[in-house]
């Protein structure tokens, strides 16, 4: 194998890693709706004061507050804010499936929370209940052919050029791939001319 290529590819995974990075702190700091399960008092979470709050009480909170939060079981996030469920990924699987040649409109943090949702399961090593593990199985089912479908659709956006109007249906990480995809596809055409 070439040592340039090998060296451009490990540039290219950091960068990588670097943008999703950044999507992922973008992420913690969205808020989104919670309702929370029981009384909670005034407490500090991570150097900052939140709270009081009462048992079915909806609050607008970060996700990083949330995610803290859910980790005790005090909440449980908003139904129409909760993109990462399996429910929810599933209706977008066939949202997406019903429609072969428009992309449908994704939440901007999609794959992120999915993600921080799946970590969130796997952690809890303690629980011995088959329908987590089952949980566990479906959201990386789901998510897997998600992006296997619109993978193909992202792909036909960038050769074409159209992308302008298209990014407002993507994912942050979509629009980060379908950036990087036409501009290698615009690279090799304009090399390919010369």
């Amino acid at each position: 194998m070439d040592v340039d290529y090998c060296v451009h590819a490990m540039i290219d995974r950091i960068e990588t890693n670097a943008i999703m990075e950044r999507f992922e702190m973008q992420f913690l700091m969205e808020e989104r709706r919670c309702i929370f399960k029981s009384d909670v008092p005034q407490m500090v979470v991570s150097n900052q004061e939140l709270g009081p709050f009462r048992k079915g009480q909806e609050v607008k909170l970060p996700n990083w507050a949330i995610e803290k939060f859910s980790a005790r079981g005090l909440v449980d996030i908003h139904q129409n804010d909760e993109y990462e469920s399996t429910m929810e990924l599933k209706k977008l699987y066939q949202l997406e499936k019903g429609q072969p040649y428009n992309l449908q409109r994704f939440p901007s943090f999609i794959y992120t929370a999915t993600g921080r949702r799946l970590l969130q399961l796997q952690g809890d090593k303690t629980s011995l209940d088959p329908k987590r593990y089952e949980g566990i199985e479906n959201i990386q089912q789901m998510i897997s052919v998600i992006v296997e479908t619109r993978l193909a659709k992202i792909v036909d956006i960038a050769k074409s050029g159209g992308n302008h109007d298209k990014r407002k249906q993507m994912a942050h990480e979509e629009q980060w791939l379908l950036d990087r995809l036409s501009y290698l596809i615009d690279t090799w055409r304009e090399m390919l001319k010369e």
